[in-house]
């Protein structure tokens, strides 16, 4: 349950704006290709201004009845996300009338619904997020995700992160204190502003696993979803670029659209395609991105999410 305590509107970033005129400069200036950087922070000054507004949750900590080897509980503390991914999941979870991409609600509230919460469950692998990204832009003013780390670090929850943002590598100083936590980017078969508009270059999302290795923060990646017939990757090229950056497990997963009825036709209006005829051979190739990335070293199975509850003589007399 939410409620809306303030709306605000965001004005178009001067910096869209000032890099598309020197982006104009540069191509008149240069023999260098610069089409594809005035397309994109062209597209990034006519797109609609997203709405934010602010709300208070009633409650954030959700179970994720998953098998054992992934997290026990998820937060999602922005309804929507900013990076307006054309293949997202997650418009058929909320069911908002509004444009995915064009909104975001920021749970203000969320840290102290956190605390209360965490007081009466057990403790288990926390989940930021399932369905938003808890680096997105608006993060970088509201620090709902920085507050809510605070209050899992009091309570010594251990916590795994899926993100796209570079935005993550701001809370290195909190996320060095966890005794146990994984920080994982997103990647997809194919890293274009046409399918992810808003998302940050692919070099800088390997940038940003490689500082956080170099600070001991265990890394993987979420290499999905695997569109086949849109690959637009050297995997080779991709799996090398990580091993150096000192990833420790890869796990691929396939464009799925069964029971996700609204994120269906969202991908087919804004693609132009049928889902079907992008995925002939799905299962193949997501079999051989996984051999490939066993090759290159890295984990494809969950251990790498699995965590378990250090032994305590206190507890175990107690029990």
């Amino acid at each position: 349950m939410l409620s809306i305590i303030d709306i605000d509107r965001k004005i178009p970033l001067k910096a869209h704006i000032l890099t598309f005129l020197l982006c104009i400069l540069c191509a008149l200036t240069s023999h260098h290709n610069y089409q594809k950087d005035i397309y994109i922070h062209l597209k990034c000054m006519l797109v609609r201004t997203p709405t934010i507004r602010e709300v208070e949750c009633k409650t954030l900590l959700h179970t994720m009845n998953y098998e054992r080897g992934y997290p026990e509980y998820t937060i999602n503390l922005y309804r929507g996300c900013l990076h307006a991914c054309v293949y997202c999941y997650a418009p058929s979870l909320i069911q908002d009338e509004r444009e995915w991409g064009e909104y975001v609600d920021v749970k203000v509230n969320a840290p102290e619904v956190l605390r209360k919460e965490l007081r009466k469950v057990k403790k288990g692998v926390v989940f930021l997020s399932s369905a938003s990204d808890p680096y997105q832009a608006v993060e970088a003013k509201y620090k709902v995700t920085r507050r809510c780390l605070e209050v899992l670090l009091e309570h010594d929850f251990p916590v795994l992160i899926l993100t796209r943002s570079h935005l993550v590598l701001r809370d290195v100083d909190l996320l060095k204190r966890f005794k146990w936590v994984r920080v994982g980017m997103s990647v997809t078969s194919v890293p274009d502003p046409r399918f992810e508009p808003r998302v940050p270059p692919l070099e800088r999302r390997i940038q940003t696993l490689k500082t956080l290795s170099s600070e001991g923060i265990i890394t993987w990646v979420s290499f999905a979803p695997i569109i086949p017939t849109l690959f637009m990757l050297d995997l080779h090229a991709l799996f090398q670029a990580l091993k150096e950056a000192g990833v420790k497990a890869v796990h691929a997963g396939l464009l799925r659209f069964e029971n996700y009825e609204i994120s269906r036709r969202m991908f087919e209006k804004k693609v132009g395609v049928r889902y079907q005829s992008v995925m002939a051979g799905s299962y193949a190739v997501r079999k051989s991105v996984e051999e490939l990335a066993r090759r290159y070293g890295f984990d494809t199975s969950t251990k790498i999410f699995e965590w378990r509850e250090p032994f305590s003589l206190e507890r175990y007399l107690k029990s």
